[in-house]
This record gives structure tokens, sequence and C-alpha cells, in this order.
């Protein structure tokens, strides 16, 4: 039996309206399923699956009702990737039937109080605090946010996001509790730390990690020095993601509540399984690089003009960012442009269609991003970011 507050029962009875009140029992109901005995009040949330793609016709009427019924977000809440470039969709071969229907998502989500970001990167965007609680549902975020920074939430489904927003609450379970966060197995690096510090495969690293141990709460030490690159990071943290059901890892020398644990077991990782990860997506042709899984932040904006210094690519790049970080790093972004890089906002390779603007083989530095396009069909590449800007730039030398 979850415990509620005199304002939630109120809410759970129509005290603030109908869409509150449906809202609150889904959320309720939920909390029943998981064994939570209470909810917890959240500072934030962040709406995933918000493509056209992901939601379908039925997820769009749902959110529309939402929005009808009255119910509004009573926390700051961003919203993930859209299937498109909201500036540019015609030149993304986006028809006006698929616009409009992503469009009723977007006028939905903001009718409701959503900061339409379009971005999965909202730890960027807003940052929580050490110790807030939030109701996020977008893996690479959770991942960061439990990790990075310290604070609390689930990896929660998209819907239920929406329904905790209005709300304001989240179920009290998992990693919102102390003993939900706890270390339940030691991960050592130290076995690929020298390789993955030589060749930048911190993204594959990821992918190992969240494949060896699948779920529960690692504590990786050695962890590779570069891995303390907040590019590096999120590369690393998204891949578990992709790879696992893990919420948060606990990294030596980056995380804030990380603590050596004695009695746990241990898993020692093998340079050869970091080299099968990589087999796994190998090759050399491709017919575009793709980099923005997760968003490239303004300073990774920043350090790619930096790094091509004017010059033209050889074949083509696609880069995916949000919307605010292309404001913040305008001038990198038209260098990009002249160097001949393709940059797009308010979407990313996963939930967007590469066939439309003629990519069928891909190479890629992420490997959540290998992993989403592979089983979409897509022929694909990992290597880290540094080989392939070399290799874009080969030409020229």
């Amino acid at each position: 039996m979850v415990q509620l507050t005199p304002e939630e029962k109120g809410m759970l009875a129509g005290s603030l309206g109908e869409g509150v009140a449906l809202a609150m029992e889904s959320v309720v109901r939920v909390a029943e399923v998981l064994g939570a005995p209470r909810l917890v009040k959240v500072s934030s949330a962040h709406i995933s699956g918000v493509s056209y793609k992901n939601l379908g016709e039925e997820g769009v009427e749902f959110l529309e009702e939402l929005a009808a019924k009255g119910a509004r977000f009573s926390v700051p809440t961003t919203v993930n990737p859209a299937g498109f470039d909201m500036e540019v969709y015609r030149e993304m071969g986006v028809g006006e039937e698929e616009y409009e229907l992503q469009m009723r998502i977007v006028r939905a989500l903001a009718s409701m109080g959503a900061r339409v970001t379009l971005s999965c990167t909202p730890y960027l965007i807003n940052p929580p605090s050490f110790g807030d609680h939030l109701a996020w549902a977008e893996s690479n975020a959770v991942l960061y946010a439990n990790s990075v920074i310290g604070a609390r939430t689930n990896r929660e489904g998209g819907p239920l996001s929406v329904l905790e927003a209005i709300v304001g609450r989240a179920p009290y379970v998992g990693l919102h509790t102390d003993e939900g966060r706890a270390p339940t197995v030691v991960v050592d690096a130290g076995g690929v730390r020298s390789f993955v510090e030589r060749t930048g495969a911190v993204s594959a690293l990821g992918y190992l990690l969240g494949a060896k141990v699948k779920a529960g709460v690692p504590l990786l030490v050695n962890a590779p020095r570069n891995l303390a690159h907040p590019g590096n990071l999120r590369l690393f943290l998204a891949a578990v993601g992709a790879a696992s059901s893990i919420g948060m890892v606990l990294v030596e020398g980056v995380s804030p509540e990380f603590k050596r644990v004695e009695g746990l077991k241990e898993i020692a990782l093998e340079e050869g399984e970091l080299e099968r990860v990589l087999d796994k997506w190998s090759g050399e042709a491709f017919d575009a690089v793709v980099l923005g899984c997760p968003h490239l932040s303004p300073g990774e904006l920043a350090e790619l003009a930096s790094r091509l210094g004017g010059r033209r690519v050889k074949g083509r790049v696609l880069v995916f960012t949000s919307r605010w970080a292309v404001s913040r790093a305008a001038d990198a972004v038209e260098a990009l442009r002249r160097s001949g890089v393709e940059v797009y906002a308010d979407t990313c390779m996963v939930v967007g269609n590469l066939s439309a603007l003629g990519v069928r083989r891909c190479a890629t530095d992420s490997a959540k991003a290998a992993f989403y396009l592979s089983n979409q069909g897509y022929e694909v590449v990992l290597a880290p970011r540094d080989f392939l800007l070399k290799a874009v730039l080969s030409s020229q030398r």
C-alpha cells in the first residue's frame, strides 16, 4: 500500500482537475507494482520517445487527451529529440504529413508547459543539483545525473515521465533510495586502461561494461584517465545504457558517491573483450561519419571546429546537437558548415531517418548509436572520434 500525503490524496481525488487525477492514478499504480512505500517529489522531468516514429498515432492522441483535460506539468520539464530538424525538415526528406504529426506532439507538450528542448542532454540545459530527485526518461541522461552529478532518478519510461511531470512525483524506489544506490559489483578496468588511453575507445568500454554487468550499480575502479573528459564520459555512459538496464555507474575519481566496498563480486575487463566489441562494428567503407549521440555540447562543437581548422572534410560528416547548443556555439557551427560539415539540431541519427539523407553505411564514435542503427538495418563502423576525424581530413594531409 502506497502511503500518500493529504495533498497527493487530493490530487488523486480530482482537486486539481481530471488530467492530474488520471496522472496520479497511474503513478500510484506503478508505485504499487514496484513496491514503493510512498512517492517522492521531483524537481524536474525529462520526457523521451517524442518522435512520431516512437509514439505513433496512439501516443499523439494520449498527449493531446491529457492536454485537453487540463493537465499541466508541475515541474520544469524538458523533451528528447524529435524525428527531424524543425528548421530544415524538407531538406531532410520529411513530408508535410510527417511534419504535422510531429508538430502535434510538440504542440501538446508545449501546451502542458514543457520546454521543448528536443535534446537528449537535459543535464547541460537544465542541470540538477546533488541529491535532487528527478523523473528522467532518457538513458544517457539518467546515467549522467546519477553517476556524475549525484542526482536521483530511475530509468523511467517515456509515458510514465509525462505523468510524473504532471504530478511532480515519482515512486520512491530503486535509485531514489540510499539502498538502491549501493554498489552491487566491482568492475576493474585495469586490464583495458592502457588500451583505452591509447586508442580513445571509451564508448566501446561503456558497451562492454553494460553487456557484462547488465543490471545493478557497478563500481568502476582503475578507470582510464581519459574517461574523465566530459565528452568521453558522456559517450561511455550512453553506451552503458544501450547495452544494459543499468542506471548508475560509480566511477572512481568522477562520481561524488564513489566509495570502495568490501566483499562484492569483482569483474575484470580484458583487452580482448574490448577488441571484440570494436570488431562487432568494424569495417572501412561508409557513406558518412555521424557524431552526436549524445548530442554534442557547445564545447564539443567548438573543439570539433578547432580540430578541423577551416579545412574541408573528405566525404560527408553529419553532426547532431541541440538548438540550445547551436545558439551558444554559433561561430563554431558556422565554421563547421564552411568546412562542409552538416549540422542538425532537434534530432539525432537514431530517431531521425538517415536513409532519407542518403546514408546506409555510417561510421560513429558512439556505441549507443552503433547498437541502435545496426538494429535498424544500417551498416555501422564504430571507431574513436580522433580516428574518424583523421579519416575525414586524410585528403588534406
